[in-house]
């Protein structure tokens, strides 16, 4: 029998990986509610269109992770309602190759 006491960084590592685990539902929940998706039937592509840019900067690590998983081409960009298609600054490509 020890009595050694349990190391205070221990508990902390705890603390630190349930709480990233409890964020990453509603965030993977949140890049596929928020970003409806649009699949083109002749090409493997995938749209998903935001509100507004920071959800399309905070979601653009789930687009690549997609892009790489899925094994398509993912863009996201932001919508506009007043232009047709998106500004160039508002896109993001990510390709399915590694």
């Amino acid at each position: 029998m020890t009595t050694d006491k349990p190391k205070w960084w221990q508990s902390w590592m705890v603390y630190t990986l349930v709480g990233l685990l409890l964020t990453l539902g509603p965030y993977v929940g949140g890049y596929f509610l928020l970003g409806p998706s649009e699949s083109l039937a002749l090409s493997p592509i995938t749209f998903r269109e935001y509100e507004y840019e920071t959800l399309r900067i905070a979601f653009g690590p789930l687009g690549w992770a997609e892009a790489k998983l899925r094994g398509e081409r993912v863009v996201i960009s932001n919508r506009n309602e007043f232009l047709e298609c998106p500004l160039p600054g508002d896109i993001d490509e990510y390709e399915p190759g590694w």
